[in-house]
């Protein structure tokens, strides 16, 4: 049986706190350690947790000397996480009782898994679900850009996180081999998820699970997550028509690659040719956003890159939003 710990970084978290813990600790299947990485709050948030710590001994918290943002607080907490399967956890969500149990599971029955992503439901601040209008061909909750079946277990491939990043880190179970070699491919360029993201689907152990196993809390005070979830159709078209939308799934490709030079270059050279299209590519495509260049934009449309980066309407969008602005 392998063991199991949770890795939580805190920040101010006074307010839910205490549910996310209740959650993690009245699981199905006990986790074995709470790694617990608080990074200078200044409010109730290391006196609750120091409250659970004299019921629970196997909550182990780790006080930050300065603060370290979440992307380097989250890689010290994983780093001290001592058991062969580790959860990341946030400081604001609920588990359902079984999260555990089920992801422990599948990742229990498949070896070839280093990492596993489930799906979630929105709540808000009095812990009640939030509504989102399913879009057709995408699935947990509009996220991800890819048509899966409810309870469906599938591989999410390296290319397809050249520009997105699908899964947040709240909704991984990973193994500590994969954190280790995320611990020597560690940048502050992405989010720490979506280098554990790069890094697994690299390897091709990446999987998500259509199955909602938490809820995902939105409220004023979140540090990052999904935003725009819900958007109205006014506020989605107000949106699509700022020009930082328009190009943000290009700079995130360049951040993207960036990163994959820098962390891994030998694995860049052996993709060089096509890294540098992709790369060369987001770059041209940014300028003729910018400069409002109709045909340039049009002139792409008859790459296949721009055909995975964006649907067919995003792509009519562009040439819509140069035309009119």
């Amino acid at each position: 049986m392998h063991m199991i710990s949770v890795a939580m970084a805190t920040y101010n978290g006074e307010v839910y706190l205490r549910k996310q813990l209740d959650s993690i600790l009245h699981q199905s299947l006990p986790v074995d350690e709470i790694i617990i990485c608080d990074d200078q709050s200044s409010d109730g948030t290391v006196d609750i947790i120091q409250e659970y710590i004299k019921q629970y001994p196997h909550i182990h918290l780790y006080k930050n000397e300065q603060n370290l943002g979440y992307k380097r607080n989250f890689k010290k907490a994983l780093s001290l996480c001592s058991k062969e399967y580790i959860f990341l956890c946030d400081q604001d969500d609920i588990w359902d009782s079984d999260k555990v149990k089920e992801m422990v599971a599948i990742m229990n029955n498949n070896p070839e898994m280093e990492a596993l992503a489930s799906s979630f439901t929105f709540i808000d601040e009095l812990d009640q679900p939030i509504s989102i209008r399913k879009k057709k061909g995408f699935s947990n909750n509009n996220l991800y850009i890819k048509e899966v079946r409810p309870n469906d277990i599938v591989e999410v491939k390296f290319d397809e996180f050249l520009n997105h990043n699908y899964f947040q880190g709240c909704s991984l179970l990973i193994t500590s081999s994969l954190r280790d070699g995320f611990m020597k491919r560690f940048s502050t360029k992405l989010p720490h998820d979506w280098i554990i993201n790069l890094i697994a689907s690299k390897h091709g152990s990446m999987y998500f699970y259509n199955r909602s196993l938490f809820g995902y809390r939105i409220h004023s005070k979140n540090t990052i997550g999904a935003k725009d979830a819900n958007q109205t159709t006014s506020e989605h078209i107000k949106t699509a028509n700022e020009e930082n939308t328009r190009i943000l799934v290009c700079r995130d490709g360049m951040k993207v690659l960036e990163t994959i030079k820098e962390v891994n270059p030998t694995f860049y050279e052996a993709n060089k040719e096509r890294f540098d299209a992709y790369y060369q590519f987001d770059k041209e495509h940014i300028e003729a956003i910018q400069n409002r260049k109709f045909f340039r934009l049009l002139k792409q449309n008859f790459n296949p890159y721009y055909r995975h980066l964006k649907s067919r309407k995003a792509r009519f969008m562009d040439l819509i939003f140069v035309l009119i602005h």
